[in-house]
């Protein structure tokens, strides 16, 4: 695919992770312990409206549009920061990446955020020309993952959702811009964005080490659902692993497949979480009318637990423990891996997103991605330290963000280990865009339940646990 790059100006949009000189790691730390997600407090970062985006520029942006051009406009950014579904970083810390649905103007990408240098330094996206339905010529970028290698992996639903579901693979350059180097079918039925077609999307995707292979897991959903696995040892020529499942896929919407169990059969898979070892933990609506994590085997075979929760949408294995994001943005679950029971349960403000998207552990704070949809525009961010290096990382993340006039933000991490300090209070404002002047006032109206364990066939509940690390601002770049 040709790839054209055209530079719109910087915008910072979001408080993500600083930037530190060393090399983090995700992995973590022993330190963390089920007291330590007890006490736990998250801290609304950065928040960001898109309220005004759509009378502001629908007009331009509908102008450009079958021009195949994005207009350089001032609120852009903020255009392209609503609805966030895929969110992503890299293991060092270095790049944050966000998934967005639309912003109002319907123009969707994944926004790349140099944590180093404070600035988005990319957009990534597919421009569908006018093969894509009247008014929305962009895919959906929606599952998000990255490797240790520096590639990007990207779940793009076509216009619509109808008919095909692309996996978009791309590599981290050192400038700061993502250079694609596989874009291709997933799924495949008929023409693209046909209505008459079949209705599919994407959600879940993840990319997991096992062994000395790279394999990315891709998740469908709506008419058909699938779980593909391919192998990307060679991220410019994925091949279908024919190890897993049934020929590299399990179909769950097809009679014959055994895999979800008799008491707990998939309806919807969202997102998931691989482990080293290539064992999947699916987030699944069941055709029982119940939601729940799909503890799937490596090799694809079978489903070896269910772990029921009401509520539940997001879903990261952290150590020993389990990451639970609630749909409706309430709060974060944390469960013990083993026994499924609730260790802790951190809430959110009701005052931002409606769903956790994705939490993720970087350099030992928790990140927690919590994102809006068209009648509750806002994204936030969200981050806790979980022990006193990651305090470090923290207090370096928010001095890099958000300097003061007379000095320069610290390229460094320190070199003393200090004790925790207070932590933030109120979402800073200084070098950001603007925060809203007025937040949804009503809370979430019912609290997760507490969950019970069982195997494939029954069903544990469990409360929620949100983290999300949110949107940063970003230099669109486009690809074809």
């Amino acid at each position: 695919m040709n790839r054209m790059k055209k530079l719109l100006g910087v915008l910072l949009c979001a408080v993500m992770l600083l930037s530190l000189s060393a090399v983090g790691v995700s992995a973590l730390s022993p330190d963390v312990t089920a007291d330590t997600w007890a006490t736990l407090e998250l801290k609304a970062l950065y928040v960001q409206s898109g309220a005004d985006i759509y009378s502001d520029l629908n007009e331009d942006y509908y102008e450009y549009w079958w021009e195949d051009e994005v207009p350089e406009l001032e609120n852009y950014y903020q255009a392209c920061t609503v609805n966030m579904r895929g969110f992503a970083m890299s293991p060092d810390g270095r790049y944050c990446y966000m998934g967005t649905l639309n912003g109002g103007t319907g123009v969707r990408g994944v926004a790349v955020f140099d944590t180093q240098k404070a600035e988005l330094t990319d957009l990534y996206y597919h421009y569908n020309g006018e093969a894509g339905d009247q008014g929305n010529p962009f895919s959906y970028a929606k599952g998000l993952a990255a490797d240790d290698r520096g590639y990007v992996y990207v779940g793009f639903a076509f216009s619509k959702n109808y008919n095909v579901v692309d996996l978009g693979i791309a590599k981290q350059l050192e400038d700061g811009t993502l250079e694609e180097v596989y874009c291709d079918a997933v799924y495949e039925f008929g023409n693209p964005g046909d209505e008459g077609g079949i209705h599919v999307g994407v959600n879940g995707v993840d990319v997991a080490k096992v062994g000395d292979k790279y394999y990315c897991y891709a998740m469908i959903n709506y008419d058909y659902d699938a779980l593909y696995c391919f192998d990307v040892t060679d991220p410019a020529s994925p091949k279908l692993n024919k190890d897993f499942g049934e020929n590299g896929v399990i179909i769950f919407s097809e009679p014959s497949n055994t895999v979800a169990g008799s008491g707990f059969t998939l309806k919807e898979g969202q997102y998931m979480d691989v482990d080293d070892d290539g064992t999947i933990w699916l987030v699944a609506n069941a055709n029982e009318g119940t939601d729940g994590i799909m503890k799937i085997a490596p090799d694809g075979s079978a489903c070896v637990e269910v772990i029921e929760m009401k509520g539940i949408y997001s879903v990261e294995h952290e150590g020993a423990y389990l990451l639970c994001g609630m749909k409706d943005g309430s709060a974060v679950v944390v469960l013990d891996d083993s026994s499924y029971e609730t260790v802790a349960t951190i809430p959110l403000t009701a005052d931002y997103g409606d769903r956790v998207t994705r939490m993720l552990v970087i350099n030992d704070v928790l990140f927690v991605a919590d994102a809006g949809n068209d009648s509750t525009n806002f994204n936030a961010v969200h981050a806790a330290p979980l022990t006193a290096a990651g305090q470090e990382f923290f207090e370096q993340l928010v001095a890099n963000l958000n300097p003061s006039e007379d000095t320069e933000a610290p390229t460094e991490a320190p070199t003393e280990t200090e004790a925790p300090t207070e932590e933030l209070t109120e979402a800073p404002t200084e070098n950001f865009t603007e925060t809203p002047t007025e937040a949804p006032t009503e809370a979430p109206a019912e609290d997760p339940t507490e969950p019970a364990k069982s195997g494939c066939g029954s069903t544990v509940g469990f409360a929620a646990v949100a983290l999300l690390t949110a949107c940063a601002a970003y230099v669109a770049s486009k690809r074809d």
